[in-house]
């Protein structure tokens, strides 16, 4: 079985990155060094120019715990919390040992959000930045934006392993994300939490992929407790083994979440001494997501928010459809409850359950972005994982169903992927300019088309790979 979850993708060039180097090719050498010349570039551009500006969202995860440090507030959530928190934040940036990025940062957040801390993120957040610090901000900052960075790195690398990426398509993957993708800029000037977030979800899909239910309902339960956006990763996850018939694993995971989530609340609770933190963030919540503060203008790039208004129920025909949508993908291609008997059917099932994770943990994300009433241009970070997945689709199972697609599909089926991918990059912002409607409209196809793509792809697979598993 272990040969088997590690055949997820069938082997080629891609996954000999190696092979080259070693017969000591000089072009690849040369584009090897070059590349990583950049990428360091790129990466070190970026870690110097966030370490200098204010982090606006940082400072406020940043704030609450230095601030319940000092003062008991009992309701961090409320509009009365929220100026104490301003309060106790404003006379620590008064000092004359804190440095100039801190005062200026405070000023700004103070400003935005009118004399208030916007506290809406998780205890767990807060408890977790809180280990982090060590109460100077300029110090904390560095530590927050490193440990970002390395969440990008490694989840890149995670999906380098399942996609059998090269390590030059690796390094220009990474170039192209810190010196280029909107998204990943957004989230470092503003200091937001998507790149531990992205780890979550594609650490989520690689356990998924290698048949880790127990570990990989860990990882979501954490992540959804520490932000509440992949709760529509829990949903396809279990259409996903209803329509599969994977009820052990189903249980597992269940475990693994249900656990996580009681030990995350326990200890932030116990972190901070105030169980009532958790009731209050979740009485929070609906105020947090209905997006009457945030307008397109302010960059609440919402599809369900533009099309039905902040506070209109009918914005829940989105995930309710797309939900429909994909139950119906998963049962129309439910898996055979044959055995695997023999490696090419162990390799068949491998596969299956490949794209099935980019069904629950990528299609869950889009979902998400399509549905939430506050969508921030950080949060289309968390696409990225399906976004690779359609790029790299037309390799994942090359020997299933490749020989009637004439050369002219087979060439848009390559190119067309790409298409959203760059729809993210700064080169086409710049081009859009300050036009908010026009950068939205590109970006919610971009997502919608993405999400075509990547349910086609699935739906295809799974139909093919599930007859090949059964008849071998």
């Amino acid at each position: 079985m272990e040969s088997a979850e590690n055949s997820v993708l069938p082997s080629g060039p891609a996954a000999r990155p190696s092979a080259l180097l070693q017969n000591q090719n000089p072009s690849l050498i040369t584009a090897l060094i070059f590349g990583a010349v950049l990428l360091i570039s790129s990466a070190w551009s970026l870690w110097s120019e966030t370490t200098q500006t204010p982090t606006i969202d940082f400072l406020t995860f940043w704030s609450v715990p230095q601030a319940l440090s000092k003062q008991n507030i009992a309701n961090i959530y409320s509009q009365e919390g929220q100026h104490d928190l301003a309060s106790v934040t404003a006379d620590r940036a008064r000092s004359p040992f804190v440095s100039d990025l801190q005062k200026r940062t405070t000023a700004i957040v103070l400003q935005v959000y009118n004399g208030r801390i916007d506290a809406t993120a998780s205890p767990l957040l807060y408890a977790a930045v809180g280990l982090l610090s060590s109460g100077n901000y300029i110090t904390d900052q560095k530590r927050f934006l490193f440990v970002s960075m390395t969440c990008l790195v490694l989840s890149v690398l995670l999906l380098s392993r399942l996609f059998r990426l090269s390590a030059l398509e690796i390094i220009i993957l990474l170039t192209f994300l810190f010196w280029n993708y909107e998204p990943l800029l957004s989230d470092f000037r503003v200091g937001n939490v998507n790149q531990l977030q992205l780890l979550a979800i594609v650490l989520f899909i690689f356990l998924t992929a290698r048949s880790r239910p127990l570990l990989a309902g860990m990882v979501i339960g954490v992540a959804t407790t520490f932000k509440p956006t992949t709760f529509m990763v829990l949903a396809l996850a279990l259409l996903a083994a209803l329509a599969d018939r994977e009820y052990k694993n189903l249980l597992r995971m269940i475990l693994g979440g249900v656990t996580a989530v009681a030990v995350s609340v326990v200890l932030s609770a116990l972190y901070f001494g105030n169980p009532a933190m958790w009731p209050d963030f979740l009485r929070s919540l609906p105020k947090t997501l209905n997006g009457t503060s945030y307008s397109l203008e302010s960059g609440n790039f919402s599809f369900a928010t533009q099309i039905f208004g902040p506070t209109s129920s009918r914005s829940l025909i989105i995930p309710i459809v797309l939900l429909l949508v994909f139950s119906w993908l998963l049962f129309a291609t439910r898996r055979s409850c044959a055995a695997p008997s023999d490696s090419s059917s162990n390799r068949a099932h491998a596969r299956f359950r490949f794209h099935t994770a980019f069904c629950v943990g990528g299609a869950g994300c889009a979902i998400m972005l399509l549905s939430s009433p506050l969508v921030w241009l950080h949060y289309y970070l968390s696409l990225l994982p399906l976004s690779l997945y359609v790029i790299h689709r037309p390799g994942a199972d090359t020997t299933v169903g490749s020989a009637e697609i004439s050369p002219a599909r087979n060439f848009l089926s390559l190119g067309l992927p790409y298409v959203p991918l760059l729809v993210f990059s700064l080169l086409f912002h710049m081009f859009v300019g300050a036009n908010f409607k026009l950068l939205f409209i590109f970006i919610v196809l971009a997502t919608i088309s993405t999400l075509v793509l990547a349910a086609y792809n699935i739906w295809h697979q799974r139909r093919t790979l599930n007859l090949l598993a059964s008849t071998t």
